[in-house]
């Protein structure tokens, strides 16, 4: 059963260190299967594709992104789903190492995604709706 609540589908997402206001941009595909999620994240920039899996239950996403090489240290990704089903928004983590938040869209063509810094520690999508607020950077992605 397909539903809002589905985390199968196309994302695209930013996720932030701490005490860094840049944001790193990432294409997510999940596939879910009776709660257990498997996938594919590509990273912007040099860090490259991960393998992903996990598990689903709405509200909740839990899953473990693998870089393939296994040169890079696995991060832990925790996060919850929007009530309709289109954001998702959590931490994630390097265990024993270094921690940030992250959030992401269900991607859909011609959709303009637009991301607003809260504070250093929550993120807000802000989707389509234009509010007026100084950008804490110009972003060229």
């Amino acid at each position: 059963m397909v539903s809002s609540h589905s985390i199968q589908g196309s994302w695209r997402g930013r996720y932030f260190y701490p005490g860094n206001s840049e944001a790193h941009g990432f294409e997510a595909v999940f596939i879910d299967v009776d709660g257990i999620v498997e996938g594919n994240i590509l990273d912007d920039g040099k860090l490259g594709e991960a393998a992903v899996g996990g598990k689903f239950f709405y509200p909740h996403l839990k899953f473990i992104k693998t870089y393939q090489g296994g040169h890079l240290h696995a991060v832990h990704y925790q996060g919850t789903m929007s009530e309709d089903g289109k954001t998702l928004m959590g931490r994630w983590q390097i265990p024993g190492n270094i921690s940030g938040t992250w959030t992401a869209k269900r991607y859909e063509d011609g959709e303009d995604l637009k991301f607003e810094r809260e504070d250093d520690r929550e993120l807000e999508l802000v989707g389509e709706k234009r509010h007026e607020i100084a950008p804490a950077h110009a972003s060229g992605s």
